[in-house]
């Protein structure tokens, strides 16, 4: 699943209690009237409570358990029995939960209950034999501690689920009503003779009996069932243990979850058709809300197959992971639509969806059929991602030498999506940008996008989906891979992308500075609770996992590398995997040590610098040490390096004699995790101050390069006399290491900032992309201090012959040309050359005039909009509003949302901010779009305070409808706190995190947040004097 990681003009609440508050009438007046049938009520009440006092005062002891069941009488109104209001209020002042909530929607959950069973409980069970009960935790003013041992015992293993859904989400229920049932039957095998089957639950009522019954079905072994809601476990006890190797069916026979539009489990989206709301059902389970669905045993490495069946009103369609292989009508206008069993499989891979979609459709080389859904008004947008999707899906095949297992491949744009996409087995779901593709309307870089998450889905089908991991420890099995295979899928249909060359910017740069922090983690990391999980669905897991598999197959060579995944896919199809088993089977095709090397680098966080010291003629001397941004840092040391911050370092180079860039596993030069100085004699290797040599060619390695300052003065020269001699992808490193180098303190910023004297020749992209991410972070720390104007004027001189040269006329650009002018057109309407800003200004006016004929191309887009919008009037952002709230391309819309925060009016920007977290049926922004809205306005020096202030008066907003997501909680927090740069920010962040029992998911993010404002104060007392004297002695 991708994560977020948005292109120029693209944006890319699990656990949330279902309490809902009891509300009363108003009195009619001073006084008190009660009817005649209202006091014979109210004594009746009064009857039940003494009773149910005797029962509980007679039960209540230790050890004991308790079940309040749903039969007290309820008042004209519909509200709960005050009988039973009194059943949750003694519960909730006691040590012993009494009672369960009621499955009606306007009761609220009782406090938490748990199993008595191992693992040890933290609080005391609610046992029940037949009478409904919810797994909900209602929240406490308390926290208590995290539980940490979740994982769920295996004396009982699944073989084969068999499900049926029937969702309910139509008139005359409001959606905050709509609702789905269901039933599961779940044979097992008994692996450890127990008396207890483990399955995972959250936030489902179960009504009625279950049954356990033997092979020959004679006998019902059911006892009763409890909960363990810390764990989310349901714990059916049975009446004796089972044998061992012998099979045993579970049936379940009804369940009831909420079908809340909260983006986890199956779930409720909806889209506007001709001024109609139209509701659909969708699913996402990973990583841990397949619970939230159904019961089972959810986590990655229990497989089973599936057998499933939904249940739809004649109007809709229904899709899962397997094709439909027969249908039924039922009364009232119902049919099931029943499925052909899955292969074995991981619960976080089940996808169930109901809609109204249509699709197109193609055929592989291997009869695969492969459709692609979406909205009828977006269907259309879909021949590229699925044209795209067929090639990939055959080039995988093929290089993996294994065949896609399953008949069918499904993909479907959903309005509503918490991710990128997620690569359900046979039915992957998109985010509506990261699918749909309009020639003409869509940027290069949306297209682009597209074939990113197309290849990197596809990729999952193989990694993550035939082979898993056997735990979330090792997500980046499955997210890294994807992550690099994504880079040889889009490369095969479009080789002129220079894909691989923009790996280096779009990943491995870009972990470099989340991985250069004392609060990164390792690769492998140790993970238990949902919250920690989610956590680690981030750019280690998923870049650096990319970066350090793009360095082993270069030092392995191709053909090992190719034919090691072969051997690791086959060896282990439908099964689960430790990343172990991938060193092995890496290693049988080569005579490496490959566990040896790759420990050092999953195994221990951040990253090394060689320093590269170039002495004398015919040799320079390599040394390595952890890079820190902030070198001074107190490591909390949450995660010990085994190898005391040392690596296997296949370390390369060139030199100005050779200039070989193509470089080999042949060439490479190992450091040993020892630590040891390497000398390296070489002819090729010139004279200090005669000759350079640049560490890492095509920067294949995960690490830095430093050099002495002679050999930095020899690089900068050569930038500067003839550029084109060093390769884009390290001229684009040259710039990343110096400038990071210079941050840290192990480099002088002056050198940094000579990096950019030739930027004005500079033509490709990569190199340009790696200045501008630079450039960018001294733009946001410099923003409000008094030398920005002179670094505006820097950048103006920097940008202004390029953006001349290549104007904003994009017309029949190549995709990479296309790409750069984006950049360029960015950095100069953004520095304020005016011949950009008045043709932005002139296009948005043309399109405002004609609002059916957009004269802006679709590559400088999000440019002239954000351009037209923070130079325009009130009436030009609500121009923009309102061609939002008609755009039909899910890519234009999100362009529209960025540029609508570009406005320098405050009470502009404080509406918008109201509009994203607006829940109401009027909301005009979706959920799933709410955090990037925020983020955006982050980004403007105006909205900066207004952001951070809404983020900290709305904190319980945030954390009940997001805390719990992937990726969006842990891009909120580093959005609105990205700028931070002085002690008084310092201060307000850490005592807004110590004023908070819970952080969600959230904990890393702001450990990171803190550890970054405390390097970005530091980078202004050490930087702003340098920069200052640099830019005044250039003229600025």
């Amino acid at each position: 699943m991708p994560g977020n990681n948005y292109e120029l003009e693209d944006v890319t609440v699990k656990y949330k209690s279902d309490m809902n508050s009891e509300s009363g009438s108003a009195p009619r007046d001073r006084g008190m009237y009660v009817s005649t049938s209202k006091a014979f009520i109210l004594a009746f009440l009064a009857i039940a409570i003494a009773v149910g006092v005797g029962i509980i005062v007679h039960f209540a002891g230790p050890g004991s358990t308790f079940e309040c069941k749903c039969t007290y009488p309820t008042s004209d109104s519909g509200s709960s029995s005050a009988a039973m209001q009194q059943c949750k209020d003694w519960a909730a002042a006691g040590q012993v939960e009494i009672c369960s909530a009621c499955p009606a929607a306007t009761q609220t959950p009782c406090p938490s209950t748990a199993s008595t069973s191992s693992p040890a409980p933290t609080q005391p069970p609610v046992s029940t034999t037949g009478a409904t009960i919810v797994t909900t935790q209602a929240p406490s003013s308390t926290p208590k501690p995290t539980v940490k041992d979740v994982r769920i015992p295996l004396h009982m293993m699944p073989i084969k689920y068999t499900v049926e859904l029937q969702v309910f989400m139509y008139a005359p229920l409001e959606p905050a009503e709509f609702y789905f049932n269901g039933s599961v039957v779940v044979s097992f095998e008994c692996k450890n003779a127990t008396d207890m089957i483990y399955l995972h639950s959250n936030k489902l009522n179960y009504t009625g009996s279950f049954d356990v019954k033997t092979e020959n079905g004679l006998e019902n072994l059911y006892s009763r069932h409890t909960f363990d809601l810390d764990r989310q476990f349901l714990i059916v006890h049975m009446t004796e243990k089972c044998a061992i190797n012998k099979n045993y069916t579970l049936e379940i026979p009804h369940f009831r979850g909420p079908l809340a539009a909260d983006l986890a489990g199956l779930y409720l989206s909806s889209y506007t058709r001709e001024n109609k709301t139209i509701h659909i059902a969708t699913s996402q389970m990973q990583p841990t809300d397949a619970r939230k669905t159904f019961p089972c045993m959810d986590e990655p490495a229990i497989k089973a197959q599936f057998e499933v069946t939904l249940v739809r009103k004649s109007h809709m369609v229904s899709i899962s992971n397997m094709p439909i292989i027969s249908n039924a009508s039922r009364a009232d206008d119902w049919f099931a639509d029943k499925f052909a069993v899955t292969p074995k499989m991981s619960t976080y891979l089940l996808a169930f969806i109901i809609c109204d979609f249509n699709y197109t459709e193609n055929t592989t080389e291997n009869d695969v059929t492969y459709r692609a859904y979406a909205r009828p008004d977006a269907v259309d947008q879909t021949p590229y991602s699925l044209e795209t999707g067929v090639k990939i899906l055959t080039f995988f095949e093929k290089y993996f030498n294994v065949t896609y297992p399953l008949p069918k491949q499904d993909m479907i744009a959903i309005p509503d999506f918490s991710a990128g996409a997620m690569e359900n087995w046979g039915l992957i779901t998109y985010r509506e940008t990261a699918m749909l593709y309009q020639p003409g309307v869509s940027s290069a870089g949306n297209k682009q996008r597209v074939a990113v998450v197309v290849s990197h889905e596809l990729a999952h089908q193989w990694f993550g989906n035939l082979v898993t991991p056997s735990w979330w420890d090792d997500l980046w099995l499955n997210e890294g891979f994807a992550s690099y295979v994504e880079y040889m899928g889009v490369d095969h249909v479009h080789p002129d992308w220079k894909m691989f060359e923009q790996f280096v910017v779009e990943d491995l740069q870009d972990v470099f500075n989340f991985d250069g922090l004392i609060s990164s983690h390792p690769v492998y990391v140790p993970v238990a609770h949902p919250d920690e999980i989610n956590e680690i669905f981030d750019r280690i897991s998923y870049a650096k996992g990319a970066s350090i598999i793009r360095m082993m197959r270069f030092f392995l060579g191709d053909d090992n590398f190719q034919k090691g995944l072969t051997n690791y896919l086959r060896s282990l199809e439908y099964g689960a995997a430790f990343h172990d088993d991938l060193w092995y089977a890496l290693g049988n095709r080569s005579d490496f040590n490959v566990k040896e090397v790759m420990d050092t680098w999953t195994l221990q966080m951040n990253y090394p610098t060689v320093m590269v010291s170039h002495s004398q003629t015919g040799q320079i001397t390599l040394t390595q040490s952890r890079y820190l941004q902030d070198p001074k840092a107190t490591d909390p040391g949450k995660y010990v390096s085994p190898f005391g911050y040392k690596w296997y370092i296949p370390f390369t180079y060139t030199t100005s004699s050779r200039q070989r860039f193509n470089v080999t596993s042949n060439d490479v030069k190992w450091l040993n995790k020892t630590g040891n100085s390497e000398v390296v004699n070489d002819t090729d290797i010139l004279a200090p101050g005669v000759g350079w040599v640049l560490g890492n060619p095509m920067q294949y390695g995960y690490y830095r390069v430093n050099y002495d300052i002679t050999n930095w003065n020899m690089l900068i020269q050569q930038l500067v006399t003839d550029h084109k001699v060093i390769h884009a992808i390290n001229r684009a490193q040259i710039i990343n290491d110096a400038w990071s180098l210079a941050q840290s303190g192990d480099l002088a910023m002056e050198v940094a900032l000579q990096t950019t004297n030739y930027l004005d020749k500079e033509r490709e992209y990569v190199p340009w992309a790696a200045a501008s991410s630079q450039l960018s972070f001294v733009n946001s720390m410099l923003a409000r201090h008094p030398l920005y104007g002179s670094f505006r004027k820097f950048m103006r001189n920097k940008t202004e012959d390029t953006f001349n040269e290549l104007t904003m006329n994009n017309t029949n650009a190549l995709h990479l040309d296309s790409y750069v002018r984006s950049a360029i057109t960015d950095l100069a309407c953004t520095y304020g050359i005016q011949e950009c800003i008045n043709e932005a200004k002139r296009l948005f006016r043309q399109w405002k005039n004609n609002p059916d004929d957009n004269p802006v191309d679709p590559g400088i887009k999000s440019t002239v909009y954000c351009t037209a919008v923070a130079e325009g009037t009130l009436d030009d952002w609500e121009f923009a509003l309102a061609r939002y709230r008609v755009e039909n391309l899910a890519a234009e819309k999100s362009r529209l949302l960025s540029a609508l925060a570009c406005s320098r009016e405050s009470w502009v920007l404080s509406r918008y901010l109201q509009m994203a977290i607006d829940q109401s049926s009027q909301s005009e922004i979706r959920r799933q779009d709410a955090v990037s809205v925020i983020v955006y306005i982050s980004r403007n020096t105006i909205g900066r305070s207004l952001a951070w202030d809404l983020f900290r008066d709305k904190w319980d907003f945030f954390l009940n409808e997001h805390g719990r997501q992937l990726y969006a909680f842990t891009r909120l927090i580093s959005g609105v706190t990205d700028w931070f740069n002085s002690p008084q920010k310092y201060q307000e962040l850490q005592a807004f995190i110590a004023s908070k029992n819970d952080l969600g998911s959230g904990a890393r993010a702001f450990d990171q947040a803190l550890e970054k404002t405390r390097s970005n104060i530091k980078w202004m007392v050490a930087n702003v004097p340098v920069i200052q004297t640099w830019l005044q002695s250039q003229g600025f």
